[in-house]
């Protein structure tokens, strides 16, 4: 996946999330530990600058007033209410490393673009690194936010979010639409594998703890 671009098609996508759950977390306590904040914040782009009517009276549609803008939007109130808006807000941690060659960088920035209320959460606790999805928002289902949030982090959804995700496709930015579809195959296919698999595992076992053949009553002892 090159920079800031989501994959062509869902092949690229990993299904090692597939089975995934959330976690119950509490994010007051994860904070007090993790001084530095939890959050993998994006860049703030061109939009989040319109969005707070900060332009700095710099021209953002060239690569040099961009970055000034953004220099002096770091500076400001505005910039520590951006990210306060990126925070989250329910106690749910869905577990999601970015795939091999995506960076955290590029996953936040892609799930800024894509992932509705979501946000990249990186942090420790008791000594273990967590890496995962967590919900900006609540009162809702965020299962279609959730489903994009992962495909920007190089992987298929799970499994558990894939019926209301794909009832709620319309409400996904259009880039993802079609990557969630194509996921929900690729679960498909994977589920049928393991299925036919445990099938002939089953199958096999049955035989081994079958009881021996009847040989027959045995003849007279000499």
């Amino acid at each position: 996946m090159s920079e800031h671009q989501l994959p062509p098609d869902a092949s690229r996508l990993g299904l090692r999330y597939r089975d995934a759950s959330a976690l119950t977390v509490d994010w007051h306590q994860i904070r007090s530990e993790n001084e530095d904040g939890v959050v993998v914040h994006p860049r703030p782009d061109a939009d989040v600058l319109r969005e707070y009517g900060f332009d700095g009276g710099h021209d953002l549609s060239t690569e040099e007033g961009l970055n000034a803008a953004i220099e002096e939007f770091e500076q400001s109130d505005a910039y520590f209410e951006w990210r306060d808006s990126n925070e989250p807000a329910m106690n749910f941690l869905w577990p999601c490393e970015p795939a091999y060659g995506t960076s955290m960088e590029m996953a936040a920035q892609l799930i800024a673009n894509h992932g509705g209320a979501t946000c990249l959460v990186s942090y420790e606790l008791a000594g273990e690194k967590y890496v995962g999805i967590a919900m900006t928002g609540g009162g809702m289902n965020l299962s279609h936010d959730l489903a994009a949030a992962y495909v920007c982090a190089g992987h298929t959804p799970p499994l558990s979010l894939m019926d209301n995700a794909l009832s709620q496709i319309d409400q996904m930015s259009s880039a993802v639409r079609p990557l969630v579809v194509e996921s929900a195959a690729r679960i498909v296919e994977s589920l049928r594998s393991s299925s036919d698999t445990l099938e002939e595992r089953a199958a096999r076992a049955a035989v081994a703890i079958a009881p021996a053949e009847d040989a027959g009553p045995a003849g007279p002892r000499a």
